[in-house]
Formats: C-alpha cells, sequence, structure tokens
C-alpha cells in the first residue's frame, strides 16, 4: 500500500481514483472493495472484527471511497510508509449539498415499493447466508454520519469536519497531502514524485455517484429475485394448506 485516500465520499474520489489509476497505480475504489471485500467490511460492522489489513492490500498500491475512507487511520497502522490524501470540496456547505443531495437520490429512487423490495432482497440475502456489501454501506455511512435523512445537513457538515481535523490530527504533515480534484495534476504528482501527464485530468461522477440507471438495473435486479421468494413462499404456503387440509 502506497497511498491511502481519506477523503469522504462526495470529494472527488472518482475523478481522484482515474487518476491514481492513469498514473500507474492498482487502485481499490468502490466496485472493488464491494467485489473482493464484503466479507471483511462485513465482518467490521456486523461481528467487531477487524481484518488483517496487511493482508487485505498486500497487492494494492492505493485505497479510495468508502469504507477505507472511514478506517483511514487502522490502514495507515499496517501501512505506516503509506502516503494519505485527503480529498475535500470547496467548503463544507458544498459538500453537505452534495451529500444530502445524492441520500435524497438513493432513498426517493422510485418510491417506497423499490425502497422496500431493495431491503427485502437484502434479508432474503441474509436468510440464505449471503453478505451483501449493500448493507455494509448503509451500516457504515450512517455509523460515519449518524443519519442518512437528506434534510440532516447541519449534522452532516459537523460530521465531515470531524473527520476532516481528525485526518489532519493523526497524520504527520510530511505524509499528508490536502486536496482538491479541481487543482489538477501538478500538486498529486509533486506530492507522489510522478511526473506531470499532459493529458486532461479526469472528471469523473460529476453529478452523481449512483446515476439513474445503475440504480435503476439494481431495482429491476432485486425486484426480480423478491418477487421470485415472494413465489417460492406463496408455493410453499400452498402445500403445507394441501397437506394440512
Amino acid at each position: 500500500m502506497k497511498i491511502i485516500c481519506a477523503g469522504l465520499c462526495k470529494t472527488g474520489t472518482k475523478s481522484l481514483a482515474a487518476a491514481l489509476r492513469f498514473l500507474g497505480f492498482t487502485v481499490f475504489d468502490f466496485d472493488e472493495h464491494r467485489d473482493f471485500h464484503t466479507d471483511e467490511w462485513f465482518d467490521i460492522y456486523y461481528e467487531g472484527k477487524l481484518p488483517d489489513f496487511s493482508s487485505m492490500y498486500k497487492d494494492v498500491d492505493a485505497v479510495t471511497d468508502i469504507p477505507p475512507a472511514f478506517w483511514f487511520e487502522e490502514i495507515h497502522e499496517a501501512f505506516p510508509d503509506a502516503k494519505v490524501i485527503l480529498s475535500l470540496r470547496d467548503s463544507e456547505e458544498v459538500w453537505a449539498k452534495s451529500w444530502a443531495k445524492q441520500n435524497e437520490m438513493l432513498q426517493s429512487f422510485g418510491g417506497l415499493f423499490n425502497r422496500a423490495v431493495i431491503w427485502a432482497w437484502i434479508i432474503a440475502q441474509r436468510i440464505c447466508g449471503k453478505r451483501t456489501f449493500l448493507e455494509v454501506v448503509y451500516s457504515a455511512c450512517y455509523a460515519a454520519f449518524g443519519s442518512l435523512n437528506s434534510k440532516s445537513t447541519v449534522l452532516f457538515k459537523k460530521k465531515y469536519r470531524e473527520h476532516n481535523d481528525r485526518v489532519q490530527a493523526v497524520i504527520p504533515k510530511e505524509k499528508l497531502l490536502i486536496y482538491n480534484v479541481k487543482q489538477g495534476w501538478k500538486p498529486l504528482c509533486e506530492f507522489l514524485g510522478c511526473d506531470v501527464p499532459k493529458v486532461e485530468f479526469p472528471r469523473e461522477n460529476i453529478a452523481l455517484a449512483l446515476s439513474h440507471k445503475k440504480v435503476s438495473e439494481k431495482v429491476k435486479e432485486v425486484t426480480g429475485f423478491a418477487f421470485y421468494i415472494l413465489a417460492m413462499f406463496a408455493l410453499l404456503v400452498g402445500v403445507l394448506y394441501f397437506l394440512c387440509y
């Protein structure tokens, strides 16, 4: 591990991940945390078991986004030589508005029915003995921010300040870069000792971290699974009724 990106989501983490990949680093962003380490993150939030980060990220150059941003201290303890990048927005008000907007989109998408279907899918997965990263994300964000209500902007700003202050208090100044992706390549490359690319700095995920298309696809997936579970339950009830009566 060479780089720990401790900035919270909605601070340009997708653009930063793309930039680090362009510079040749192996990056674990949100998708990789989900695809490869759901069990480890699930154990943290539901079993109280801290993973062996040194083994977990031994072949990874950099981590970005959540949940690792919430656990930057523990990851830095496992990789004390790693540099830390704290990505920030222009102000806490800008960040809180962006985070609230994403929460509002995720919570209101498709209305109550689709949210109920997603939670039914999570419960069904748990009954089947499967762990879901979506459940981990909800737990991680709630634990870090204290609320997922899009109107809790005062609380969001407080948590944003606390997190950023903690990073700056814990990480030695010579290993820390406080960074806004609007600054582009120069400060990032100087900090990492890389040549400045001649291409434009990536601008990823400007509007929302999850597009409506991706959320729609997930809703369709879990809706189909939920109806399958309901159908199996109805069949079981029918069989039991026939046997009893």
